[in-house]
């Protein structure tokens, strides 16, 4: 993204003004992934449904993706592979600052980990902080990791995974580790993620790329997913990208704001996707599929204790109220949940019962938004779980502010979903507080969040084309489908990432954001401008006066940052005003130095 830098005195603060800004959210007119259009259907050329069963190439390369002597090997340059051969992944390769893992496409990687070796053999793949990887398949020729063992006896857990570190904002600090790698014998510092601001930071390119069997487990209730992202940015390109059989969840983001589309999670272990530590990205296109017979084994750990869900958010494990918070967007994802078509949650075994749950868990004081989506044989549509995350709805005081949006959703089979022994679940909706239930209910059936909630039944073709077939499922819409009507864009939160409407009261601003909150020594505001303007930025007093004022700025079209300099000011609560020709708004901040 093109950068133009400007100073403007606010005591010691500047601006930075980032333009030609690039809209995300494609505005659609169906819910779910995919449109009736055979022609349109993103999955087809690249995706492998059995791969169980898939019948590929012998290696024919074992020493350059060997590192299973000293249980890590380190990239510092380019390392360009042939897609000629077929590779050995053996112990952990990493890419470090400065270096660079170019694979071409229809490059086949097999991995083979060994947890009894000295030293451990984890066969993964890290980028660290400064690294590149850059994967280059395409729609007829995609790039291929999976296990090295023989057809037939491939399962999750075979490999590791994918890590991608990066200097993206998280709201655990400048030096975050992903579990399980700070007990590494041969180098407990590897995977470690943050310490910058750089929301533009740049891990590389996965594109057309297939993930599976990965999901090792470094130690109990510390297993790899098969894709990581810590604090990585918004310029790494993440598309086309199917995950299967993984040992964990498939997809898990640890704060960062890197956007993704075109994501599959298919018959994974855990969750498929999984928001934790202020990740503040948006993903588009996504398909998560449930098989009852791949679930987390710990479901019923007296602790440790994990079920699978489609969505699991959290802020931080500890349910903090530490800024960012996790509030990222999805939208026009399909989510096929284990209760196939025509069956029902009664008829699942009690072990089934036990291990599958939701369709979405937002717990410990996240509140991230799914819009324009589908879900369908779940035990609940959403599970609301935990006081913090009822507060930071809004539920507590019934306003449902739109820091948390679910919109324009197809819910199917809640009706003969989960029938609760006590009063806090209903099939659509699951609170942790039963005195919530209702205005849960309430609210996700309120004509404008516009859900759609059993409007057919949960039987073959009413809905998707075939989407429980065991080896070549169908997730396009059947043509009388309600998912082909129905799609929103004027949530605030879709307007965040760039699609162009205007929020009222300031005909020229698309999104404004003000953090972090509460702020010790500098504040940003983030503006998206439809047209170039010029703005006022003041800080006042809870009485309207003014303690800290800039002068008028030209700011462009596009994205804007301001940063303040507010080490200098008492602590206690403000106001941030941005003032000009088409409008006013105005945000509470508490300064803490």
């Amino acid at each position: 993204m093109k950068k133009n830098t400007a100073l403007l005195l606010i005591a010691a603060g500047m601006f930075l003004t980032k333009t030609n800004a690039q809209q995300f959210f494609a505005q659609d007119n169906y819910v779910g992934a995919l449109s009736s259009d055979v022609s349109k259907d993103w999955t087809t050329g690249w995706t492998e449904w059995d791969p169980q069963q898939k019948s590929y190439p012998a290696v024919t390369e074992t020493s350059t993706l060997d590192a299973s002597s000293a249980g890590k090997l380190e990239i510092s340059s380019t390392l360009t592979l042939d897609a000629s051969k077929v590779y050995l992944l053996k112990g952990i390769i990493v890419i470090k600052s400065g270096g660079k893992l170019v694979i071409p496409a229809g490059t086949v990687i097999r991995a083979e980990a060994d947890l009894n070796t000295t030293p451990k053999n984890y066969a993964s793949i890290v980028v660290e902080r400064g690294g590149q990887i850059e994967i280059n398949g395409t729609s007829s020729n995609p790039v291929i990791f999976t296990s090295n063992k023989n057809a037939g006896s491939r399962n999750r857990g075979d490999w590791g995974g994918i890590v991608l570190c990066g200097k993206a904002t998280n709201n655990q600090g400048s030096d975050v580790q992903i579990e399980g790698f700070n007990n590494v014998s041969f180098d407990g510092t590897l995977a470690k993620h943050g310490g910058g601001s750089d929301n533009n930071d740049n891990s590389g390119i996965i594109k057309y790329c297939r993930i599976e069997f990965g999901g090792l487990a470094f130690e109990a209730n510390k297993e790899i997913n098969g894709l990581t992202f810590g604090s990585v940015g918004k310029s790494t390109t993440i598309d086309n990208i199917q995950i299967s059989f993984g040992g964990d969840d498939s997809y898990e983001w640890f704060g960062g704001n890197v956007q993704c589309k075109h994501l599959i999670s298919f018959k994974t272990t855990d969750d498929d996707f999984d928001t934790d530590y202020g990740y503040q990205g948006a993903v588009q296109y996504g398909i998560g599929v449930r098989d009852t017979a791949y679930y987390d084994l710990s479901y019923n750990a007296a602790s440790g204790a994990s079920t699978s869900e489609g969505f699991e958010s959290d802020n931080d494990a500890g349910g903090s109220g530490k800024m960012p918070y996790t509030n990222a967007v999805f939208s026009n994802m399909t989510m096929v949940g284990p209760v196939y078509v025509g069956n029902t949650w009664a008829n699942l075994t009690s072990v089934q019962k036990a291990a599958f749950r939701r369709g979405v868990r937002i717990r410990r004081n996240s509140r991230i938004s799914i819009v324009n989506s589908i879900f369908m044989g779940y035990r609940n549509f959403v599970y609301f779980d935990g006081d913090s995350t009822m507060v930071a709805s809004g539920a507590a005081d019934s306003s449902f502010p739109s820091n948390m949006a679910f919109r324009n959703n197809l819910i199917v089979n809640s009706g003969a979903a989960f029938t609760p022994a006590s009063s806090t679940a209903n099939g659509l909706v699951e609170v942790s507080n039963a005195i919530y239930l209702n205005k849960f209910d309430g609210w996700l059936k309120a004509s404008t969040n516009a859900n759609n909630i059993n409007p057919v039944a949960y039987t073959s073709k009413t809905v998707l084309e075939d989407p429980n077939h065991p080896t070549a499922p169908n997730f396009r819409p059947v043509s009388t489908s309600p998912a082909l009507s129905g799609a929103g864009w004027t949530t605030k939160r879709l307007l965040d990432y760039g699609v162009y409407n205007h929020v009222k009261g300031f005909d020229n601003l698309v999104s404004y954001s003000i953090y972090p909150n509460p702020a010790n020594s500098v504040i940003y505001a983030d503006l998206f401008l439809l047209n170039n303007s010029n703005v006022n930025i003041s800080i006042l007093d809870l009485n309207g006066k003014t303690i800290q004022e800039s002068r008028k700025h030209e700011l462009h079209a596009g994205e804007n940052r301001i940063e303040l300099d507010v080490k200098n000011l008492n602590n206690g609560l403000y106001l941030i005003h941005v003032q000009s020709a088409s409008g006013n708004m105005s945000s509470r901040v508490m300064i803490q130095n």
